[in-house]
């Protein structure tokens, strides 16, 4: 059977408690957790531990793993070697690596930021290999970064970094942006895919958007993909950067991602 998650930051400003039992109550079997190395691990795992749920992931805090700034990206890729040993504590199944979300343009000189995110990635996956921590790395869209904007500009890092602990997280909401066919990305990602996000076209739940996903569903299947589904959906409104919108946006999104959930395993069926 398939194993189904959301991000729990997309609860917004909840405490973590309330946020794993959100979860729960919506009946999935894990939930993406939020790398905030303030955090106990052990706590949040007893948590976990308590509501019957799996650590599946670990979103990263926003950092610069490929700044020119030598010293914001050395404390970047500090960041990740803490946040694989707080991963490996919590018990989690893997953490999710990106470039800095809101940072559109480079340095000017893209050959140059290329290099330097190929370093800080093989940087951090040398710790994750000791650890035995695997990492995906998350593919954006355009708006939300410079760098590995699609399914075969990943694949490319994975090539050069050459290591069994890199994969490639798709999200459905990105591949809308970027992709000319999302289908065909999943299956140029093929066995390097590590984690699916799934959101509609809108980032709100299936059946809200335009997003072929029970097409992308399917082809998880033909692909041979066995990790989790993860939803990361938001509600409607202004700042697509936080989940706090006007109203009751708990209840908004909570009611997406039950829905989705049995959308999923309506189609799991066949």
């Amino acid at each position: 059977m398939r194993e189904y998650g959301l991000c729990l930051w997309t609860f917004g400003d909840v405490d973590t408690q309330r946020k794993i039992k959100l979860a729960e109550e919506i009946g999935v079997d894990g939930v993406e957790v939020q790398g905030n190395l303030e955090d106990d691990p052990a706590e949040i795992k007893e948590l976990l531990k308590e509501y019957n749920l799996k650590a599946l992931s670990v979103t990263p805090d926003n950092v610069d793993i490929s700044s020119i700034d030598e010293k914001v990206r050395v404390d970047a890729v500090n960041y990740f070697l803490e946040l694989l040993i707080w991963a490996k504590e919590l018990g989690a199944g893997r953490i999710c690596l990106h470039g800095e979300v809101g940072k559109i343009t480079g340095s000017g000189n893209s050959d140059k930021d290329w290099e330097l995110l190929v370093k800080s990635t093989k940087q951090i996956v040398e710790k994750a290999e000791e650890l035995e921590m695997p990492i995906v790395y998350e593919v954006l869209n355009r708006y939300e970064n410079h760098q590995i904007i699609t399914s075969k500009e990943a694949k490319k890092l994975i090539d050069e970094v050459q290591s069994k602990y890199l994969t490639i997280l798709l999200d459905a909401y990105h591949m809308n942006i970027e992709e000319s066919s999302s289908v065909q990305a999943l299956k140029d990602a093929g066995e390097n895919l590590g984690v699916y996000h799934i959101a509609d076209s809108n980032r709100q739940a299936i059946g809200n958007g335009h997003a072929n996903l029970k097409e992308q569903v399917a082809v998880l299947g033909e692909i041979g993909y066995t990790g989790p589904v993860i939803m990361e959906m938001t509600a409607a409104g202004p700042n697509p950067f936080t989940p706090v919108k006007e109203g009751d946006y708990l209840g908004v999104i909570t009611a997406y991602y039950r829905a989705s959930l049995k959308q999923l395993k309506e189609w799991e069926k066949y």
